[in-house]
């Protein structure tokens, strides 16, 4: 199964300690290499370290991917455009990125897309984790995860832990 990624996902379950989930959960992760130049220039090691681990993947998108991206008329800073030709040209499984825009596209792309949010209850599903409260509770507190009391109520009931 591929998964391509953008920078924030990567970083943020890297923050907490989950960056694992991805590999239990696809085996490789694959990103463009200006994501890979926007980990490895980032102030925090935990996100720098996500280039060591061995199942993270670096691919570079083809010109005529890039150009099928920007083709979609929205603007997009080089890393998500990247990401989301590589996610084209790969054919990708899946496309873990959060920010609603870039979902937008991606799906208008005919592309599948899940966040980080999709990963942890895949994870609870699969019982790689006990509790989906802690993982979101944790992003929220160190990564700095954004999610409106709604959607994390909405969440948690589904999964029964209200």
């Amino acid at each position: 199964m591929t998964i391509v990624s953008d920078t924030s996902s990567l970083g943020s379950l890297a923050l907490i300690d989950y960056l694992w989930l991805l590999e239990a959960i696809y085996g490789t992760v694959v990103i463009s290499e200006v994501v890979a130049r926007e980990l490895a220039t980032a102030k925090n090691a935990r996100i720098q370290a996500v280039l060591s681990v061995s199942w993270v993947k670096v691919q570079v998108p083809t010109e005529g991917a890039i150009a099928q991206v920007q083709q979609q008329g929205q603007q997009f800073d080089l890393g998500d455009t990247h990401t989301l030709a590589l996610a084209l040209q790969l054919n990708a499984d899946e496309l873990l990125i959060n920010e609603r825009r870039g979902r937008q596209v991606a799906q208008e792309l005919g592309l599948s897309v899940i966040g980080i949010v999709g990963i942890i209850l895949i994870a609870k599903q699969r019982a790689l984790i006990p509790s989906v409260r802690r993982v979101m509770d944790t992003l929220v507190e160190l990564a700095g995860f954004r999610i409106s009391h709604q959607l994390y109520q909405k969440i948690l009931k589904f999964v029964d832990e209200i």
